[in-house]
């Protein structure tokens, strides 16, 4: 076993530490008890949100296929997921144009009956 050393800084260093760590541990502790308050405080309050009335969800879109009542996926050119997806590009373009048509006279209705 070595001899101690005559000026041995361990002695000094580990409470000067031991504090060092102690205070930075209490200072991360009360931030982060501060960023948890002001993130409650405003959730509770609602800041961020829009004032007035709340938003309206969209209406769901459904499958174009006739008589289809799934909702409709755009990453399937607004055909259902479900069962329609796979119908060929001829088919798809056909009840898409029917669709349109469809949307545009009921567009038109609409009009007719404000004016």
């Amino acid at each position: 076993m070595p001899r101690p050393r005559k000026n041995d800084p361990t002695q000094l260093l580990k409470p000067l530490l031991s504090d060092f760590a102690r205070s930075i541990a209490s200072a991360v502790e009360r931030m982060t008890l501060d960023r948890v308050r002001e993130a409650l405080d405003g959730a509770v309050t609602g800041v961020g949100r829009r004032a007035g009335r709340p938003r309206a969800r969209r209406a769901a879109v459904l499958c174009y296929y006739p008589g289809c009542k799934n909702t409709a996926a755009p990453r399937f050119g607004m055909f259902c997921a479900a069962e329609h997806k796979s119908l060929s590009a001829a088919d798809k373009k056909k009840y898409r144009e029917r669709h349109q048509a469809a949307e545009g006279a009921a567009v038109a209705n609409k009009r007719t009956r404000r004016g």
